[in-house]
């Protein structure tokens, strides 16, 4: 018994290559595919970095006058 404990021990303690890296395993064919991204967040009136501008251009620049207007007032208050 003494034998077998110091050979697990002498496992556990004894000099091992630091720089191998087991291979990865690979999963399944079946298994289903989870996608862990955050969904994207959506686009909000009062929201100014994630608005969709116009393709109009009289219209994308109202909307960005209306931003810059926005933001120095969220600054400035």
């Amino acid at each position: 018994m003494k034998k077998y404990i110091r050979e697990m021990l002498q496992d556990l303690t004894g000099k091992h290559h630091k720089d191998y890296i087991p291979p990865v395993p690979k999963p399944p064919a079946d298994a289903p595919t989870v996608d862990l991204s955050a969904p994207p967040e959506p686009v909000l009136p009062a929201d100014l970095n994630n608005q969709e501008l116009s393709k109009d251009p009289l219209g994308r620049t109202r909307q960005l006058d209306w931003q810059a207007q926005e933001s120095e007032e969220r600054e400035t208050g």
